[in-house]
């Protein structure tokens, strides 16, 4: 066996070319794959908050389901015993984590906080306007909104949305 071992730097140099052309247009495929599906993961947040907004406004028709604290906050029992602040018939701003299980109570007023796992940061930016935004999201800003309209302090609309780079 008096055969050479091993590959030529021609060989080397070849193959490594042909794997850095690969990577070229795997590597953008792959975070753009990676960027939809978080965002995907946020839309779905959107229908479940939407979702649970609507069960909330069928249980606030439901007197045993509804409790008015002595300081005139109100709060409507939807899910397994737990009860979310209400104003008319739509949910608080301060209530979107709390009512998709991202926090075991509500936020408080200008706070940003990390969701129980870490994966998402939820702010209750005034009374108005909370978000919710996925961490590690290859520096998208993309966030699943909830904005409120009142007339004097019952509200009237909501207005939930993704706003940011991922309508691009």
């Amino acid at each position: 066996m008096n055969g050479k071992m091993g590959f030529s730097l021609l060989e080397l140099t070849f193959v490594i070319v042909i794997l850095s052309i690969l990577a070229m247009f795997a590597i953008p495929e792959y975070t753009k794959t990676h960027r939809e599906a978080k965002i995907a993961v946020l839309n779905d947040m959107r229908g479940k908050l939407t979702n649970a907004v609507d069960n909330l406004k069928t249980a606030s028709n439901i007197d045993s389901r509804r409790e008015t604290l002595a300081n005139g906050l109100v709060f409507v029992q939807y899910d397994s015993k737990k009860s979310y602040r209400v104003s008319g018939q739509t949910l608080y701003p301060t209530e979107i984590c709390h009512i998709l299980g991202l926090r075991s109570r509500a936020l408080l007023e200008g706070i940003e906080v990390d969701s129980t796992d870490g994966n998402y940061t939820c702010k209750n930016v005034n009374k108005s306007y909370s978000w919710i935004k996925m961490n590690k999201l290859e520096s998208t800003e993309c966030t699943l909104s909830y904005r409120v309209r009142y007339n004097e302090d019952i509200i009237t609309s909501v207005d939930i949305k993704l706003v940011g780079e991922c309508l691009e």
